[in-house]
């Protein structure tokens, strides 16, 4: 009896922390679209699915279809994740970029949502675990949507959403929150965060087009496209495409600045955090440390200032190149 009992309680904290069980879309659904996320503190409490720790917040995302598509016919759609920046008007390029080719987009907003303009200068606001439930939830919910092919959701990611666009790969990561084989059919991590890594060899493997600038001293190529190195070592079919004389976010609406209150640790190197055992190494060194040391770890190698913006040439070329895989993908027949 109390197996039965313990077995019950499981499948109702499961039912009640699932974040898309009770909504659905209709064929209607378009612009603005609230749905049920969660913010989750720490990368642990995602991949552990310490659900007691996942606090319900309301997020929000606009979905716009492309005017070339008829209203019958099922589409393709890629997910947006913003970086520390929050969503800006930058975003629209993408939207009319996607829009142009027949593809749906739906930017997701995870900052103005919970009370927050940027991270810039303090990105202990809102973990990218939060970021990640909110890319995995938005794959949920609009797979619901009777005008979205459900096996053609996509998503990119810049900055620090750029590092969501990575890790929604990771099965463990996945598997915490979606209960079904549902997975991103595509990933377009652009000048993504990789100096802290969540690994697993075990990878969703769809494809994969990594963007990174030659200039980025804010995040910075090298690291990227190291970790992009591993996931096609893994099995992932990837494609990285560094971009000469682009700084950091070279799709900004601004041209390139010096940001002096800018927060970068790409000088500390890459920390891996391996899941399974959920060890933490500095590849640069091998030392093995303590989570609770991180604090310490970061404060010897952190620095201000980095510079950010637009690059005109740079910004035109990602624009076509991810509108070519993005076609490459969903659209061209074996």
């Amino acid at each position: 009896m109390n197996i039965l009992l313990s077995t019950w309680i499981s499948l109702l904290l499961l039912i009640t922390f699932s974040p898309s069980h009770a909504q659905t879309l209709d064929a209607k659904a378009k612009g603005r679209i609230e749905f049920q996320s969660y913010t989750t503190k720490t990368m642990f409490d995602l991949a552990r699915e310490r659900r007691q720790n996942w606090v319900e917040q309301k997020v929000w995302g606009d979905l716009s279809f492309s005017t070339k598509v008829a209203e019958t016919e099922k589409v393709p759609v890629i997910v947006l994740m913003h970086g520390s920046g929050g969503l800006g008007p930058a975003i629209s390029q993408w939207v009319d970029a996607f829009n142009e080719v027949g593809v749906a987009t739906f930017a997701v907003n995870s900052f103005a949502p919970r009370g927050i303009r940027s991270m810039v200068e303090d990105q202990t606001l809102l973990s990218t675990a939060a970021n990640l439930m909110d890319a995995f939830t938005a794959l949920q919910v609009l797979a619901t949507h009777p005008r979205i092919d459900a096996n053609r959701i996509g998503v990119m990611g810049f900055s620090k959403g750029g590092e969501v666009a990575f890790r929604t790969a990771v099965e463990p990561l996945r598997r915490a929150v979606i209960k079904s084989d549902l997975k991103f059919a595509l990933h377009i991590p652009t000048y993504a965060g990789c100096s802290q890594v969540y690994w697993s060899s075990q990878l969703t493997k769809a494809p994969m087009l990594n963007l990174v600038g030659e200039l980025d001293d804010y995040s910075t190529a090298e690291p990227c496209e190291a970790l992009a190195k591993h996931y096609e070592d893994a099995g992932t079919p990837v494609k990285t495409i560094r971009y000469a004389g682009a700084n950091h976010a070279w799709d900004s609406m601004i041209p390139v600045s010096w940001y002096p209150n800018g927060t970068t640790a790409s000088l500390c190197g890459v920390l891996r955090w391996d899941i399974e055992p959920w060890t933490i190494t500095v590849e640069k060194t091998g030392e093995v440390i303590e989570p609770a040391k991180l604090e310490s770890f970061f404060s010897t190698c952190s620095k201000r200032g980095v510079h950010y913006g637009r690059n005109e040439k740079a910004f035109r070329q990602s624009r076509a190149d991810a509108q070519s895989y993005v076609q490459s993908v969903f659209f061209l027949k074996n």
